[in-house]
């Protein structure tokens, strides 16, 4: 995801501050680790679920949109008002690695 250059206080700062019901979501929602790193204006996101990530025809909630709407001036959007994101291809994982040669992770 990429930020609005000059926004990248702000954006760090609404995150340090993430609503605890925005969390509960995120938790309900079988999200089991979610971290974020930024460089620059570039936003890197990792998530780790019990539920398959939802498509991008899968509606937000409405507290999704709220959060969205937050960022909505920091970040680069969509028309409905999501964070562009960039799916990224894995290329090598050393755990998988370490699974395929029965090698303990």
């Amino acid at each position: 995801m990429q930020l609005h250059q000059g926004s990248e206080s702000e954006y760090d700062k609404a995150h340090a501050a993430i609503w605890p019901e925005l969390v509960d979501q995120m938790v309900a929602d079988g999200i089991l680790s979610f971290n974020l790193f930024r460089s620059g204006v570039t936003i890197f996101a990792i998530q780790e679920r019990k539920t398959p990530f939802p498509d991008a025809n899968t509606p937000p909630t409405a507290l999704s949109k709220r959060w969205w709407s937050l960022m909505a001036k920091l970040m680069i959007i969509d028309a409905q008002g999501r964070p562009i994101r960039t799916e990224l291809q894995e290329i090598f994982s050393l755990e998988s690695t370490l699974k395929s040669r029965g090698a303990p992770p």
